[in-house]
């Protein structure tokens, strides 16, 4: 050191405090990051009902949901839904169609 008291203990106390500021930042964004992986967690998990707040199911749950929408189960689902507006609409290009062609017959006939 110096040998001059009073800058050897400034100096030790500036590597101190300038060790123990490193530590506490690299601490604190270790702490962020595991916040947020405990958020990926929860919300991989899901989480259970807790006082004024409702249970949160997981992503599992969650697709298990969305993948039951997409399969016909004779009436309720997405599917069956987007199946029903299909044929309806089949129906009805089939009516505009067949009204065309007599449209289109008649004005053959009374033509020739």
């Amino acid at each position: 050191m110096t040998g001059i008291v009073w800058v050897d203990v400034f100096a030790i106390v500036t590597i101190v405090g300038g060790g123990v500021a490193l530590i506490w930042k690299g601490i604190s964004l270790l702490l962020r990051k595991l916040r947020r992986l405990t958020h990926l967690v929860d919300d991989c998990l899901g989480e259970p009902a807790r006082p004024g707040v409702p249970a949160r199911p997981g992503i599992f749950e969650r697709i298990a949901l969305i993948e039951a929408e997409l399969r016909p189960n004779h009436g309720s689902s997405l599917r069956d839904v987007a199946d029903r507006l299909e044929r309806g609409l089949m129906r009805v290009e089939d009516g505009l169609a067949a009204h065309l062609e007599q449209h289109r017959a008649d004005q053959r006939r009374n033509d020739g």
